[in-house]
This record gives structure tokens, sequence and C-alpha cells, in this order.
């Protein structure tokens, strides 16, 4: 699986309860919808740091890198290369 696989499934395992919601995609805003808030960011955190040995920045806590699946994956990428 890549990172956006992993991602998705994580997000849909953990935040929604395994249950996808119509429309989730890669794009789907993942802040203005209510699927995180801060207490799951800060899971998703340890989960990227423990999973694809990423660190996350206290500079690197900002909504933009969290608004989605894909803005998430770009970002862990940024981080590993």
């Amino acid at each position: 699986m890549d990172i956006q696989e992993t991602l998705r499934h994580y997000i849909i395992n953990e935040a929604l309860n395994g249950q996808e919601p119509a429309g989730f995609d890669d794009d789907y805003d993942l802040i203005d919808s209510g699927t995180i808030d801060s207490l799951f960011m800060m899971n998703l955190v340890a989960y990227l740091e423990q999973e694809h040995q990423v660190e996350f920045g206290m500079n690197d806590m900002v909504p933009k890198h969290f608004k989605s699946v894909k803005a998430l994956a770009e970002f862990v990428k940024s981080k590993t290369h």
C-alpha cells in the first residue's frame, strides 16, 4: 500500500469507525467535515511518525498539512525525501 492508501485506511478505521462517508476520496476535506479534530490530529501524528519515520515539528502542525489525505501524503513524502 502507498502512503495515501494507508492514510485513507487509518482515517476510516480510527476516526470514522470504519464507516466511509459519501464522497470520501483523497481530496475530501478532513477538517471542515469534522472528520479530524485536534485530539485525532495528535494520534495521526503519532501514527505517521511511527509508520513512516517522519518527525513533526511545531511549524508542521498547520491545517494545510491535515486538510486532506492527499495533503497529508504529500507532506509525509516531502519529509521522507
